[in-house]
């Protein structure tokens, strides 16, 4: 490394303060405070802990003119998440970028809810699974099961295949276009699906870090058929799950008794609908048969 001088450098409790002066009108101080410690952890290595002893730490110019390009992006909006290109979720590293969503804290909640059945020995499958999050996070709790994924989306498949690889998770990934085209029948035990749900009539009301950044295939569908999704899975669901198999939905919590309305026109039982830490309406299961 070259030799800097003592000009060159920044403290770090001065970056602090740089930081939050940039991005004060972006985020509220909690998120901010939220962003600034993801940020110096990522690219320096140094904890929310350590930058209690680490505030007279000198940032060099190299790393100086790499923070300002990133705080530029910050200030345009662009996700956190993917200015510094990976999440930590349960302990398992997650690549993220604008072609897969972000994870968010109710899809691994319904992952807990499906974890919290115990299942064994059982073969599931993730339908549209963006970054891997479910597929691998059930992986992970349900060592034994035999996990399945699909996107149709090839860029967002190559990013969950690196995911389960730098977790050392086996999970079998294949490309599928679930309005068009048919599951394997009677295979599965699990299947379960966090599909696009927000109408594009809400997409004024949405934040452009959502709008602009993520993948909006993933997110939107059109405001005349908002449970398309849910009515061709439900369908094909009832042909691929094995006797007795469970299906589990990720919902909008505006649609969530439509969603039981299909499951019930497809003859699944034990429907229950489950809240998520918001006290909405988010998700659903039931049962083949």
């Amino acid at each position: 490394m070259s030799c800097v001088d003592d000009q060159d450098l920044m403290k770090l409790i001065e970056f602090k303060k740089h930081f939050f002066d940039i991005l004060s009108n972006n985020y509220d101080a909690g998120e901010l405070s939220t962003i600034f410690y993801l940020f110096i952890n990522h690219f320096l290595n140094i904890s929310k802990i350590d930058f209690l002893t680490e505030t007279e730490y000198k940032i060099n110019q190299e790393n100086l003119s790499l923070f300002n390009k990133k705080l530029n992006e910050l200030n345009n909006d662009r996700p956190i998440q993917y200015v510094i290109g990976k999440i930590l979720v349960s302990d398992l590293t997650f690549i993220v970028n604008e072609n897969v969503l972000i994870p968010r804290p109710e899809t691994i909640e319904l992952c807990e809810w499906i974890e919290s059945f115990n299942f064994q020995d059982v073969r599931i499958l993730d339908i549209g699974t963006g970054s891997g999050l479910i597929a691998i996070l059930l992986k992970k709790k349900l060592s034994k099961s035999i996990v399945y994924a699909c996107d149709i989306c090839l860029k967002s498949l190559q990013i969950a295949k690196k995911n389960a690889s730098i977790n050392n998770l086996n999970i079998n990934f294949f490309s599928l276009n679930i309005l068009k085209e048919s599951i394997t029948k009677n295979r599965y035990d699990i299947i379960v699906s966090n599909p696009p749900y927000v109408s594009l009539s809400e997409k004024d009301k949405m934040h452009r870090r959502v709008v602009e950044f993520e993948p909006n295939n993933a997110i939107f569908v059109n405001n005349n058929d908002p449970l398309i999704f849910y009515n061709q899975i439900a369908q094909k669901a009832k042909e691929s799950l094995n006797k007795k198999g469970f299906i589990f939905f990720e919902c909008n919590s505006d649609y969530v008794s439509g969603v039981k309305d299909i499951l019930l026109k497809n003859s699944f039982s034990n429907i229950e609908i489950r809240s998520d830490f918001r006290n909405n309406k988010r998700m659903i299961k039931a049962q083949n048969g």
